[in-house]
């Protein structure tokens, strides 16, 4: 009986490893392929990845150049508004001195 087995146990071992050994190369292949997957699928995060950094900061610029040219029309508004402020001060006191001037003479 146990010779039996043994002669079954070596005729089949052969057909056991090929068949192991397709399933390995199987599994070869599906790794290699999921390798594939994954490398492509990191050249499109990378890719993505530096677009939104463009984005950024193509808009961290934009913003930059709007908050510079806000800064400027406030400081121009201001200038003028001093502007407007001392040349009304001045038509003031050139008004009210000119009637007391007239009064003195």
């Amino acid at each position: 009986m146990k010779y039996v087995v043994v002669i079954a146990l070596l005729a089949v071992m052969p057909a056991l490893a090929d068949w192991r050994w397709e399933g390995c190369g199987q599994a070869r292949q599906a790794l290699a392929e999921a390798r594939r997957a994954r490398a492509e699928v990191m050249r499109e995060v990378a890719q993505a990845r530096r677009e939104v950094w463009r984005e950024m900061d193509s808009a961290h610029r934009e913003w930059r150049t709007e908050l510079r040219q806000a800064q400027a029309e406030v400081a121009r508004e201001m200038r003028n508004f001093r502007d407007e402020m001392r040349r009304a001060g001045r038509s003031f006191h050139t008004g009210t001195k000119q009637p007391l001037r007239a009064l003195a003479y």
